[in-house]
């Protein structure tokens, strides 16, 4: 008979403190340095997290791998490599003689080491003690006082330790001098099997990457929560927020707290849920854009393209989505090179996603297709000129007004296409005209009056889908 095998268990309780970056690091460092590589459960028990699992504690030299590869993070980090150094070695020496260890994050009145300000703005900047406006350098964020008394936020070792290797695990997300640390939080559920709210968090999980964009702090963070998110689908974690701190300059500007990104999260996690390929799509052509437009050296109008976007993906909101539809169709109409255009191009770029961000924002009013064809061939066929019409259709401002343009647009369209064309290529586009001309009804136009769209936000959301849907359908070159 085989010996049954019992493995070491042990469970830790991460008390919570309402520092919400100092927190989530707690937790990660101490899901790491006892579980390591294995999966540690997590269960929120209200004032506190119980984090259990088989025992594999992490040696030494692996924590001290992970410190040393990561100390060049940020300079504060850096510059209290040797007080983390000695809290880990008093945690060690804790964890083998069998002490007690307590993670309740609380500031401690005698000894311990000064927290770090990436741990959260809340533990360098702050205002303390029995009487704080008695002394005014505490109330200002920078004083010209060395580390004035009552500022100071000294915690013990071994919350130092495990928040120093949490911090480690954070991704960097950067735009000028601003830097910003970024780790998810998650949703808690209960399932069939336990009515116990819990998570399982793999130990291979690393959110340590470096983003960087141009366009301001905002689209950085964007940029990083996004690809966090799709690194984590496969996990199949409920992500429900991001955690941060941010530090500017010579640490003159600190900020901390939740991005605000549970739409973003609930909108990637529902889908992750349907397993709904479609959403995600969206979400990696956002992530792609945000990427492809990061260097310094991208124009003016791609910049603010990523601004709207990241914008879009974080509020859904129906000024982001305008803007969206009306800056990509400028950088099509541009002299810019292929390059610059294909960014663009690659961006919402078929009519299926097109649907989803129609289904994103929540309009239920169709768009009709033949109609939108028709238009994407006509436009496509006046190459010089395109622009003027879709400027005309995109400055309406009610749904009659829009069916107006359409009709000049659909009759004109339709005369040029029974010209003899010059070339080949020229037959070939007047042909699709032709087509799509024929496949308009006498009533379709006269319908969208009726289509609901009296409503001005109802309006302004169902033509900036259809005249993306135009420009997904009509012919560049450049794409992919």
């Amino acid at each position: 008979m085989i010996p049954k095998i019992h493995l070491k268990e042990n469970t830790y309780k991460v008390y919570k403190t309402g520092i919400p970056f100092y927190d989530a690091a707690r937790l990660i460092g101490v899901a790491h340095l006892f579980f390591g590589s294995a999966s540690a459960e997590i269960e929120d028990r209200g004032a506190y997290w119980e984090v259990k699992g088989i025992d594999v504690r992490r040696d030494e030299e692996q924590i001290e791998w992970i410190i040393e590869r990561e100390r060049n993070k940020s300079h504060n980090f850096n510059q209290k490599i040797r007080q983390i150094r000695e809290s880990l070695k008093e945690l060690y020496q804790k964890i083998n003689n069998n002490q007690n260890i307590s993670f309740d994050g609380l500031p401690t009145a005698r000894g311990g080491y000064a927290a770090l300000v990436e741990f959260d703005a809340a533990l360098s900047r702050g205002v303390r003690g029995v009487d704080p406006a008695g002394n005014y350098l505490l109330l200002v964020s920078v004083s010209t006082q060395r580390n004035p008394r009552g500022k100071k936020y000294n915690i013990k070792g071994e919350d130092l330790a495990t928040a120093s290797i949490g911090f480690c695990f954070s991704a960097v997300a950067r735009s000028g001098n601003c830097r910003a640390f970024i780790l998810p939080t998650f949703i808690f559920q209960s399932n069939k099997k336990h009515s116990k709210k819990r998570i399982v968090l793999s130990g291979f999980l690393n959110y340590n990457r470096d983003f960087f964009h141009n366009a301001g702090q905002h689209v950085s963070n964007v940029y990083a929560a996004i690809s966090i998110l799709l690194d984590l689908t496969s996990q199949r974690l409920p992500v429900t927020d991001f955690v941060y701190t941010s530090v500017c300059g010579q640490n003159v500007i600190l900020k901390s707290g939740y991005l605000g990104f549970e739409r973003l999260c609930s909108l990637w996690w529902k889908a992750v849920e349907e397993n709904d390929e479609e959403r995600l799509k969206i979400l990696t052509q956002i992530k792609l854009f945000l990427e492809n437009t990061a260097r310094q050296d991208t124009d003016t109008q791609n910049q603010e393209l990523a601004r709207q976007l990241a914008n879009f993906a974080v509020n859904l909101d129906v000024d982001s989505l305008c803007m969206i539809e009306r800056l990509k169709a400028r950088i099509l109409a541009s002299q810019e090179g292929k390059a610059v255009k294909r960014w663009a191009l690659n961006l919402f770029k078929s009519s299926k996603d097109i649907k989803e961000v129609k289904k994103m924002v929540g309009s239920e009013v169709e768009i009709p297709g033949n109609i939108v064809e028709c238009v994407a061939a006509i436009l496509s066929l006046d190459q010089k000129g395109w622009m003027n019409k879709f400027t005309k259709l995109e400055n309406t401002s009610s749904i009659e007004q829009f069916v107006n343009q359409l009709e000049q647009i659909i009759s004109r369209g339709a005369y040029v296409a029974q010209t003899p064309a010059q070339t080949p290529e020229q037959e070939k586009k007047k042909e699709r005209v032709r087509k799509a001309v024929s496949n308009i009804k006498n009533d379709d136009l006269k319908n969208l009056e009726s289509e609901g769209l009296q409503d001005s936000r109802t309006f302004r959301v169902w033509k900036s889908i259809f005249l993306m849907d135009v420009l997904s359908r009509m012919k560049f070159g450049g794409g992919e």
